[in-house]
């Protein structure tokens, strides 16, 4: 397996993957090359992706988030395995390069998970996140 940061090439493959975990599927190709290339451009994003054989296995969209009032820090914001790719160390290994990218930056890891997500509690837990705090989530809905 090699993890990698995400090119352009990969933006089906992580929106494939991406919707098999529930993850808004982008509604066309076009869309989720233009999502990529906005993140892949942005000095405060990172994308890896894991991949086997040549063949796209997982993605991880980390942020470093900066806050008016409070210390900055990094924040996962999405990571997918593909199901067969699951359980076999594809999430940790990703985990680990925004790790690595958390402990350059002097800042803590944080991620967010929804919480029904059971497994992704699990998950996090085991590889030595601890929980924050509780909170609820607003929006308001924008229509085009």
């Amino acid at each position: 397996m090699k993890i990698r940061k995400a090119q352009l090439q990969d933006a089906k493959a992580i929106a494939d993957i991406a919707s098999a975990l529930g993850y808004q599927s982008s509604s066309s190709e076009t869309l989720a090359v233009k999502r990529l290339n906005r993140l892949i451009n942005s000095c405060n994003d990172q994308v890896w992706v894991a991949e086997l054989n040549g063949q796209l296995i997982g993605w991880l969209h980390a942020q470093h988030a900066f806050r008016a009032a409070s210390t900055d820090f990094i924040e996962i914001l999405g990571l997918s395995v593909s199901d067969q790719a699951r359980l076999k160390g594809v999430g940790r290994s990703l985990v680990e390069m925004a790790k690595e990218w958390a402990t350059d930056e002097r800042v803590c890891l944080r991620v967010r998970t929804n919480d029904i997500r059971e497994g992704a509690k699990t998950f996090y837990s085991a590889l030595g996140f601890s929980s924050a705090k509780t909170q609820s989530v607003f929006k308001i809905e924008h229509f085009v």
